[in-house]
């Protein structure tokens, strides 16, 4: 059975961000996917204290909420993350999260994956219409992760959700439950 490991960094329990990454979620279930996720909302996670535990052990000295994604992702095929765009950058819940996800490259100066193979999907969500506003920070997200040597499979950027009129269209649903359907099947 194929492992997902999502990571969810938008405050909003039903906002646009959860809605697309419950589609991609759907379709790797779908497919007989195990599901593991992490709300980076939660009020029981430590931010990164730069004390270099990582860089000799496979792991992070903070025991927290955040403690068994190092084994999940460890054990995961496939990783899912999602954050809005705020100000033209991730989520403050997702950067600090990013940042606790240094662990991801060993050593000391090395930097070589400790993890790789995986594959991932983005999410990113913003208020604003024109697709520019995030698209810097999204580019610098997903280099990240292929920095850990994770293969990027789609990135999905919806715009334009603080429109009152805004609803995720059937089209850009289809695509999340449909990435999430070729996650799994192409492990």
């Amino acid at each position: 059975m194929s492992k997902v490991v999502i990571f969810n960094g938008s405050p909003r329990k039903n906002g646009y961000t959860a809605k697309l990454l419950d589609q991609v979620t759907n379709g790797a279930k779908s497919k007989s996917a195990e599901i593991i996720e992490f709300d980076l909302n939660d009020s029981g996670i430590r931010g990164c204290q730069g004390c270099y535990y990582c860089r000799t052990h496979d792991g992070c000295a903070i025991q927290d909420y955040l403690q068994p994604m190092y084994e999940a992702i460890n054990e995961a095929d496939a990783i899912i993350f999602g954050s809005p765009i705020y100000y033209h950058q991730i989520t403050g819940q997702a950067k600090v999260w990013l940042d606790r996800t240094f662990p991801m490259i060993g050593g000391l100066g090395d930097f070589v994956p400790r993890h790789p193979g995986k594959k991932i999907i983005t999410i990113f969500a913003q208020g604003g219409a024109d697709p520019k506003i995030g698209a810097d920070d999204i580019n610098f997200i997903n280099n990240v992760f292929a920095l850990y040597g994770w293969d990027l499979t789609d990135s999905i950027h919806c715009c334009g959700t603080h429109d009152s009129n805004f609803a995720i269209s059937e089209e850009l649903s289809l695509r999340a439950f449909t990435d999430g359907e070729k996650l799994i099947r192409h492990l």
